[in-house]
């Protein structure tokens, strides 16, 4: 039975790490902290049976490195708990964006030949921010890309930020911002929704 745990566990953790290799979305860092922590103590439970039934048989020193051993998946188990807190408190932050109008908008838009989206994210509590991930064959033809398609579209460009690292596009209430991430070879997507109150009010 303690086998077969070990071999799901392990399995889940495998998987999860796969899954963060190819950038695929979803919450498999969360998986794979999970699976640690079950790792962890699975492992300590095993060292201290260990441990007391060397104990038991007067073998102390052999209980003892039994114990001992113990340490290394309890640093382990610690970690791995810390960072699933972190990420509960960090998913805590971020999922109070409203997307319900901006996940429509940036789904609909147009994706360049090539491209594959790895992440999906919303922005932080109070917002209406929402944002992708791509990566590019071709970096170098993706703000072309989206200058023309988007104008096609509706979308105006904000022209004092083609010469920026980030160039901005508007359509109505929302805006986009497109910027390029060369060392990573990818791209992010992001889409705001400005308050309709301040776009009537005056300058």
């Amino acid at each position: 039975m303690v086998s077969l745990a070990f071999a799901v566990t392990i399995g889940a953790a495998m998987l999860a790490i796969d899954q963060l290799t190819e950038y695929v979305p979803g919450a498999w860092l969360e998986v794979l902290g999970a699976t640690v922590l079950l790792l962890s103590v699975m492992t300590i439970a095993v060292l201290v049976r260990a441990a007391l039934r060397r104990r038991r048989e007067g073998l102390e020193r052999r209980a003892l490195l039994w114990g001992g051993s113990a340490i290394v998946p309890a640093v382990l188990a610690a970690l791995a708990l810390f960072s699933l807190v972190e990420s509960i408190q960090n998913a805590s932050v971020i999922s109070g964006a409203d997307v319900h109008l901006t996940r429509p908008v940036i789904e609909s838009l147009p994706r360049p030949p090539g491209t594959k989206l790895i992440d999906q994210r919303p922005g932080l509590a109070d917002t209406e921010t929402i944002y992708q991930d791509f990566t590019a064959q071709d970096l170098n033809s993706v703000v072309r890309y989206y200058e023309v398609n988007l104008a096609k579209s509706g979308w105006v460009e904000d022209k004092a930020s083609a010469v920026t690292d980030i160039v901005r596009f508007a359509k109505g209430a929302f805006v986009l911002a497109l910027e390029i991430n060369p060392p990573s070879g990818s791209y992010t997507l992001t889409v705001d929704r400005v308050n309709p109150n301040l776009l009537q009010s005056p300058p």
